[in-house]
């Protein structure tokens, strides 16, 4: 396996943990500032690089099965299981762009937000956004801030004189950027590790295939060598097959092995009959 293939497997995994790390950060100001983002989305991207991870092993086995044949194939699972995790992320990029741009609809989200605070009298999750945020009311330190009250004294007591919009719109912004960016580090990362795990898998069956050649090649040359070593023992002891003779006698003749194995000349009989017929002539001359 060549060495970059080894780094990059290698630190696959720390990144994924990295991201997954951002994730959760994200979702922690989510939940904390009362952004306007929804809560589903950041625990799905926080569980993201986990199912990567999973599935990026599951990938890998599939590979490594499939690279066993002679030639490499994608096969349905592999297909299923590559085409939901772009659907997934593919969802979750494109959700969070929504909270980034554009900042007309942001402000208009982040006001019925507020709004929605406001009206419940939610004291905990108004002081948390000014607190952190070092801001009083949302259109001005006057509208619609903690401590409640016609008006509000929330500049005079804390000392702020800025309003929330504009910095809390800059939150959801950050928080919304920070869940586009894990899914698409983690689209990048398994596009890597899938591209890796085929390379690997197609250099380890090019380096196996000659060896295996060679294992045929040699058993070929040990069958013929054996081929010819027995040949060569029928020879010597004289197990060779007799060949086919029309006479018996000379095949009984042959098979005797004190006797000699030349062929026999027979006389013919074409002799006898000319005689006759010289005989049988000479007679019709002398009648």
């Amino acid at each position: 396996m060549p060495q970059w293939t080894r780094v990059f497997l290698w630190t696959g995994p720390l990144l994924l943990l990295l991201l997954t790390a951002i994730a959760g950060y994200a979702y922690s100001q989510i939940r904390y500032l009362s952004l306007p983002i929804p809560q589903a989305l950041a625990l799905f991207t926080v569980v993201l690089p986990i199912i990567t991870g999973i599935s990026t092993q599951g990938v890998s086995g599939l590979i490594q099965r499939s690279s066993k044949s002679e030639q490499y194939q994608l096969t349905i699972p592999l297909l299923a299981v590559l085409g939901f995790q772009l659907m997934y992320e593919t969802i979750i990029a494109t959700l969070a762009l929504t909270k980034i741009i554009p900042p007309s609809a942001l402000s208009c989200d982040l006001n019925s937000k507020w709004q929605s605070l406001f009206q419940t009298k939610n004291i905990r999750a108004i002081s948390a956004i000014q607190d952190s945020l070092q801001c009083c009311g949302f259109n001005s330190v006057k509208d619609r801030s903690f401590p409640f009250g016609q008006p509000s004294t929330c500049a005079k007591d804390y000392g702020r004189s800025q309003s929330c919009a504009g910095k809390w719109r800059r939150a959801e912004q950050v928080n919304a950027g920070l869940l586009l960016l894990v899914a698409v580090v983690v689209f990048m990362l398994k596009l890597g590790s899938v591209l890796t795990l085929l390379t690997s898998a197609s250099w380890t069956h090019s380096r196996s295939r000659p060896s295996f050649k060679r294992i045929g090649d040699s058993s070929g040359d040990n069958e013929e060598e054996e081929h010819n070593s027995s040949t060569a023992r029928l020879l010597e002891s004289g197990d060779v097959a007799e060949p086919y003779r029309d006479d018996p006698e000379a095949t009984g003749a042959a098979s005797n092995g004190n006797e000699d194995h030349s062929p026999a000349v027979l006389p013919s009989a074409l002799g006898e009959a000319r005689n006759e017929w010289a005989d049988d002539e000479q007679s019709g001359r002398n009648s």
